[in-house]
Parts: C-alpha cells; sequence; structure tokens
C-alpha cells in the first residue's frame, strides 16, 4: 500500500500551522522518513505557516503557505542525489536565489512560475513577502528507474529556465491540491499515477530523456487483464498501489498504466473507483446499512467521501439514489 500522509510539525507534534521566525529558514527535515526528505520550516513565534505533505515511493510533494511577510534566507540543505521542483502558486514581487554560494537570480517571480534545483548544489532563497509553494522532490534513484523502463540513458541533470511556465506541472501540481488538504481521502494509485506522470515528464523535459527502443504501445494480455482486474475485485475496499498491480501483470508501473488504459479505456484508478461505487449501490439496494456504514465497507473514508464519487458518477447523492429505487 503507498504510503499517503498530510503532515505538518511544530516542534515535533502533529498539527496544522507553523510558526515561522523572523529569519525564515528552510531545510531538508532531518528526520528522513521512508527514504524520502520532507521539506521543514523551523518552528517560532513570530508568522503563522501552513505545511501539508503527500508522498509515496516516488516522490513527495509538499505545499508551503505564508500569509505575512518576513524576512530571511533559507537554510542550507543537506547534499543529496535529488532534485525539487517548485512552483510558486502565487506571485512574489521580488526574490533572490542562490546557487553553489553565488547569486544566480534576483528579481520578481511570476505566479505558477516552475523553477527546478540540483540539491547537490546547495541552493538558497531569500523571500520577503507572503508566498505560496508547491514542492516536489525527486530522487536520482526514481529518475535513473524512469530511465531504465523507457531503454534511455540515465538523467544527468534537471533544467529549466527559472520561474518559466510549465503547463503540464500547474495541471498536475492542481490536481494534488485537494488530496493535500485532504489527505485521508487520497486514492493511492491516484497519487501513484500522478507520481509517475509527473516523473515521466521531468526526465523527458528537465532531463532531455529519450528512449533508445520503441515502447510497447499494446494493451494488457487477456490473462493480465483478467489477473488485475480479480485482484481489484478481491481487494476493492483496500488501497492497492499501482506497483502490487503491475507486480502481478509482470511488467513496469509505467507499461502496466498505459497498457491497462489501452485495454480497458480507464486508469486503474478509475476502474478502481467505478468498482467501489458499483459496490455502493448493490448495498444501498439489498439492504438496511447506514449510508456511513456502506462508506467504509466499501473502501471509502467516510460517508461524505462516498456521497462526492458517488454523485459525481451516478448524478445523485447515495440517499437520494437509495430511494428511487425503493419508490
Amino acid at each position: 500500500m503507498s504510503d499517503i500522509s498530510g503532515i505538518s510539525f511544530r516542534q515535533g507534534e502533529p498539527l496544522h500551522v507553523w510558526r515561522q521566525p523572523l529569519r525564515s529558514r528552510a531545510a531538508i527535515d532531518d528526520g528522513v522518513r521512508n527514504g524520502r526528505a520532507i521539506p521543514r520550516l523551523e518552528p517560532d513565534d513570530t508568522h503563522a505557516q501552513k505545511v501539508q505533505t503527500l508522498r509515496n515511493a516516488k516522490i513527495a510533494v509538499t505545499r508551503i503557505r505564508c500569509d505575512e511577510s518576513s524576512s530571511g534566507e533559507t537554510q542550507p540543505i543537506v547534499s543529496e542525489k535529488s532534485f525539487i521542483i517548485s512552483v510558486q502558486l502565487k506571485e512574489l514581487a521580488s526574490h533572490e536565489i542562490w546557487s553553489g554560494g553565488q547569486r544566480v537570480f534576483s528579481g520578481r517571480y511570476p505566479g505558477q512560475g516552475v523553477s527546478a534545483f540540483d540539491l547537490r548544489e546547495d541552493p538558497r532563497l531569500h523571500i520577503s513577502t507572503p508566498f505560496d509553494c508547491l514542492q516536489f522532490h525527486v530522487t536520482r534513484a526514481t529518475l535513473n528507474a524512469v530511465a531504465d523502463e523507457c531503454g534511455a540513458r540515465r538523467i544527468e541533470t534537471l533544467s529549466w529556465p527559472h520561474g518559466t511556465m510549465d503547463p503540464t506541472v500547474r495541471h498536475l501540481g492542481s490536481a494534488l491540491l485537494p488530496a493535500l488538504d485532504s489527505p485521508e481521502t487520497a486514492s493511492g494509485l491516484f497519487l501513484d499515477h500522478i507520481a509517475l506522470a509527473l516523473n515521466t515528464h521531468f526526465a523527458c523535459v528537465y532531463g532531455g530523456m529519450r528512449a533508445l527502443t520503441p515502447m510497447a504501445r499494446g494493451g494488457l494480455a487477456a490473462w493480465q487483464e483478467r489477473r488485475c482486474k480479480e485482484m481489484i475485485e478481491a481487494r476493492f475496499a483496500e488501497q492497492i498501489s499501482l506497483d502490487q498491480l503491475a507486480g502481478e501483470c509482470r511488467l513496469s508501473s509505467s507499461h502496466f498504466a498505459r497498457a491497462f488504459r489501452k485495454s480497458t479505456g480507464e486508469s486503474p484508478h478509475r476502474w478502481l473507483v467505478r468498482r467501489r461505487v458499483e459496490a455502493a449501490k448493490t448495498m444501498l439496494s439489498s439492504s438496511e446499512m447506514a449510508i456511513s456504514e456502506i462508506a467504509l465497507a466499501c473502501g471509502f473514508v467516510d460517508q461524505s467521501h462516498l456521497t462526492r464519487v458517488f454523485s459525481s458518477l451516478v448524478g445523485a447523492p447515495p440517499g437520494a439514489w437509495r430511494s428511487s429505487r425503493r419508490n
């Protein structure tokens, strides 16, 4: 099961509000979780900040927000073979970027502008205005795995013109914002798909990756499609990862995701969601179970989660749908 968490800390306690000191300091948390570093701000009592994080085996996504002006420079980040892709969700009137001990940029940062930072080059920022930032933490090992799956050469580095728009990153990042606000409702398959799409995009567009061998474009074999559908059927109320489904088909995650969509017309995540809704419809029409109980039995976090998904797919909330079936 993918590790998906909404995380914020204040002196080691799980709270949603952080405090930023007058000298803002951002760093990679010394407590690396599951081998993935998580951006961290030091707590104080000066400026309120909110930090939210989602992570799985292939990416960590963190949103850091501050609605007040401050003054300071980010703390040195421990050198590691990883990258931070940063999207400023709101415009910065001014800021500075330092890399390798030298100032490499000073000026305005447009809203939705994107930058790539190599954590081996000691990147630091000076920000004195309110900000709202979305960061993707990607390891070199993950990029190597993407290259290997595509039969491509290993990627040396990631590069993107500082502050330039990237519609792909903007749209995929926007798709993650609701999950950051309500991490308990985030599906493992959903995060797996977004991580796969982002990492492949970073490798190709930022790293110049080019496949040396043609990528397979066919669908699943009959036995593969049958096996993964059987797995979803047996475990639709659980969290199932893309890697688990791909393993059942003896394929890489990226190859499996393409082949599944080719065969079924839907992503595995969408297929799983539809299966959960079908199970909920069966229970609603054939039992007297409370809707809250049905939600949990079908793999939803709670009744409101079921209601949102059910309404979007069926066109009516569960209670109204149940009543219409009995009239």
